[in-house]
């Protein structure tokens, strides 16, 4: 029984290797911009605060990719955002980090896909006072969710190192009540 089990199992994955136009493993590897929105009142006024001088919002991102079908393509992944807020004497700089897992449903539209995963995952503030204090403070740990709007290239093509350009919104519980939405816009290659 259990090789009429294994032999199916390897039949049924070979037809998915065959029949599929893209590898069936892939990855994507990116750089991301954005705009946290901060659930905290405090925070958001201290970073509007700080943010007068000098702020940098600057992330990257990996996904390893099942494209199962044409029109389907699951995926997991890592996320991170940084955004630094500085002046010259202090400065509140926070670490988002999240781990997504979901899928992208391509309509037919060439390499335009709709994407949702459920992402987990927490922010880190590193903090300088004026009066020379410094404090890392990590949030909660939260479980949100992560929507996409994205054109993959290399998706209808027979390149497969084609880029891709996308944005997400990412609704992400910190704890006590506090929820961050990051919008973010990123360029990835495939491989």
């Amino acid at each position: 029984m259990k090789k009429i089990t294994c032999s199916v199992l390897v039949a049924f994955l070979l037809t998915f290797f065959a029949a599929a136009e893209e590898d069936f493993f892939s990855n994507t590897l990116g750089l991301s911009t954005g705009f946290p929105l901060y659930g905290s009142n405090t925070l958001s006024q201290d970073v509007n605060e700080i943010s007068t001088d000098k702020r940098v919002i600057i992330g990257a991102f990996y996904n390893f990719n099942i494209n199962v079908i044409k029109q389907i393509s699951f995926f997991a992944g890592a996320d991170i955002l940084c955004d630094f807020n500085w002046n010259a004497d202090y400065y509140k700089h926070f670490l988002h980090t999240g781990i997504p897992v979901g899928l992208k449903i391509y309509p037919g539209l060439a390499g335009f896909s709709l994407g949702m995963a459920y992402e987990f995952g927490f922010r880190t503030d590193f903090i300088k006072y004026l009066t020379g204090e410094q404090k890392v403070l990590p949030t909660a740990w939260g479980n949100g969710f992560k929507f996409m709007i994205e054109y993959n290239f290399a998706h209808d093509t027979k390149y497969k190192h084609m880029p891709t350009i996308g944005c997400s919104w990412n609704f992400m519980p910190r704890g006590n009540y506090s929820f961050d939405n990051i919008l973010s816009f990123y360029l990835a290659g495939n491989f």
